[in-house]
């Protein structure tokens, strides 16, 4: 009777070794798969010339790859969506044809040259689709597609909610564009915690300006004062 348990425990036993093993072999050959990679929600960005400091600047829109790295570069593809109302050489320039995904790497990054000229107070969208080929799949499908918004126009930055307004308060165009003439620069398309101390110490200086002489806003109809108490 023992003799029998042991070989069933046995036959068991090389049954489950096989089928991890089956199943490792499909996870290591399985193909690898790409999806764009952007911390900021629902994979949409705006980049904003209203600063007026520069006519053309570059995006670099991450994107990552589910799998293994490699030895070899590798090519990623996608597609520029149609219903796109950015144009070639107008808006944006040097788009690849292709991204390049780097040997030894999971990241890489699909770089747009934005363009301020023609956009006449406006917003243009450039849409863009990965899709499969020889070396990845489609990976997560609600990231396989990324809409960066080109625009001279003022816009909220992602991040003022958290971190920024811990710093400059409740945000309004008005504050905005007094953050802009205090700063000499306008806050990038994506947090950049290098820039932590600086906001705290221009918030402070934007507070004090607010503190002197409170802001009309047309937009709200209202004054913007240093109602907040900055880091």
């Amino acid at each position: 009777m023992k003799t029998s348990i042991l070989l069933i425990s046995g036959l068991l036993t090389l049954i489950g070794l096989a089928g991890c093993q089956e199943n490792e072999r499909m996870l290591y050959e399985a193909k690898s798969a790409v999806y764009f990679n952007s911390p900021v929600e629902g994979d949409s960005l705006s980049y904003s010339f209203a600063s007026g400091e520069k006519t053309e600047d570059v995006v670099n829109i991450p994107i990552r790859i589910i799998g293994a790295s490699s030895k070899g570069t590798r090519s990623i593809a996608f597609d520029i969506d149609p219903a796109s109302t950015a144009q070639a050489g107008v808006h944006y320039r040097d788009l690849p044809e292709v991204i390049t995904l780097q040997p030894d790497s999971v990241n890489a990054y699909l770089p747009v040259t934005v363009l301020a000229e023609h956009l006449d107070n406006n917003q243009v969208s450039l849409i863009l689709h990965l899709r499969g080929n020889e070396n990845f799949d489609p990976g997560f499908p609600e990231h396989l597609s990324f809409k960066l918004n080109i625009t001279d126009q003022l816009v909220k930055p992602t991040y003022w909610d958290i971190p920024l307004s811990l710093y400059y308060g409740s945000y309004s165009k008005a504050k905005h564009q007094l953050c802009i003439q205090i700063q000499g620069f306008d806050f990038p398309a994506e947090m950049d915690m290098n820039l932590i101390n600086d906001f705290m110490s221009y918030g402070r200086l934007v507070y004090q300006a607010l503190l002197k002489e409170p802001l009309w806003d047309e937009e709200t109809q209202q004054w913007i004062t240093a109602d907040w108490s900055p880091l």
